[in-house]
């Protein structure tokens, strides 16, 4: 069973063209009294060119964020963006935007609510001609599910479970929808609590009943379902309408069976998007979404074609003959360059560049 990552901003290098890097920040912490707006900016200036090995120029970078534009972290993002990079073309897409463009639906409905799940929130929001109309962030995501088999089994059963095994009790213990791979109960393997902790070298099993895992997961889903009918309630009514008839569009990893447990309690027609295996770690529909985006209008940076050469000339001058070059020629974003190519001295010459 896979877990994806559960850090609060995930960078990607989506691919380079002949002239330029595309740049993805997905922006997708809850910010909160005691978050830093600023950290995304932060990573932009300190981490993302070491992390990414990402080549010069850098052209296109689109910040995904919860509510777009509305999201705290975007605009110190955009200011570092635009100061370290400012012949790019930066653009900002909401998250249930990329959401349902990825989803690729033919024909894509005028207006539909987008409920998208992340590792620690789920957005929420009533989406026409790919523009927001009302939205809301209900915050817990794939993470609060595991958190509540977690406290539950801890409570009742005297068991500590990790992360996986917790969440692999949500999508397999039938709290939505029968499970079509664990037919009967559900045991879970875990450390037993003994005097007020768990003893991680005893491990133990315990085996839920069917209806344990619907009595922990509805509840900590019912604040999405919350959150659909206050967004439709938010929503002009004609517009209301119009996402009434195109449904609800569920991204993301939702618990098996969570469209019908929607329709059950909104009225509405649901669709789900399933995630290919590695969308556990960088959600696919987000990646596909921005990518249909940049398809449809294509950027178009201002690039130093001048500077691009000097580039190539300085990688082709080191590759030739590294020991001959003087490395004090060059300018630190160069020598940046040349350490993430693995062309510097004393580091291996690699044939994967």
């Amino acid at each position: 069973m896979l877990w994806w990552a559960l850090e609060e901003i995930r960078i990607q290098r989506t691919g380079r063209n002949a002239r330029y890097t595309q740049v993805v920040l997905e922006l997708a912490w809850n910010a909160g009294p005691d978050s830093d707006p600023s950290l995304a900016a932060e990573l932009l200036a300190v981490g993302l060119p070491k992390a990414s090995q990402l080549w010069p120029p850098i052209g296109s970078v689109v910040l995904v964020a919860p509510g777009a534009g509305a999201h705290p972290g975007v605009q110190p993002a955009l200011d570092t963006v635009r100061e370290q990079w400012p012949g790019a073309d930066v653009r900002v897409v909401g998250e249930t935007v990329a959401a349902l463009t990825g989803a690729n639906l033919d024909p894509e409905p005028a207006a539909c609510v987008v409920v998208h799940l992340d590792a620690v929130h789920t957005s929420v929001a009533l989406v026409a001609g790919r523009e927001v109309v009302a939205s809301g962030l209900a915050t817990g995501g794939a993470r609060g599910l595991a958190d509540a088999v977690i406290g539950h089994v801890r409570e009742e059963h005297g068991l500590d479970l990790g992360l996986e095994v917790a969440w692999s009790a949500v999508v397999h213990g039938g709290a939505f929808a029968p499970s079509p791979t664990v037919p009967g109960p559900l045991s879970v393997h875990g450390s037993p609590i003994t005097d007020g902790g768990p003893r991680p070298r005893r491990p133990a099993e315990v085996t839920l009943s069917p209806t344990e895992p619907r009595a922990v997961v509805a509840p900590a889903y019912q604040p999405v379902v919350d959150l659909v009918a206050r967004v439709l309630r938010d929503a002009p009514p004609d517009t209301a309408r119009q996402a009434t008839a195109g449904g609800l569009l569920l991204t993301g990893p939702h618990p098996p069976g969570a469209e019908d447990h929607l329709t059950e309690h909104t009225g509405l027609p649901a669709h789900r998007v399933t995630e290919p295996r590695n969308g556990f770690e960088h959600p696919q529909v987000l990646r596909d979404g921005v990518a249909r985006l940049l398809a449809e209008n294509p950027p178009t940076p201002v690039i130093d074609d001048e500077r691009t050469e000097r580039f190539r000339q300085l990688i082709a001058d080191w590759a030739r003959s590294p020991s001959d070059v003087d490395q004090d020629a060059y300018a630190p974003e160069e020598l940046a360059l040349l350490e993430a190519l693995r062309l510097l001295p004393g580091r291996p010459n690699t044939d994967d560049r």
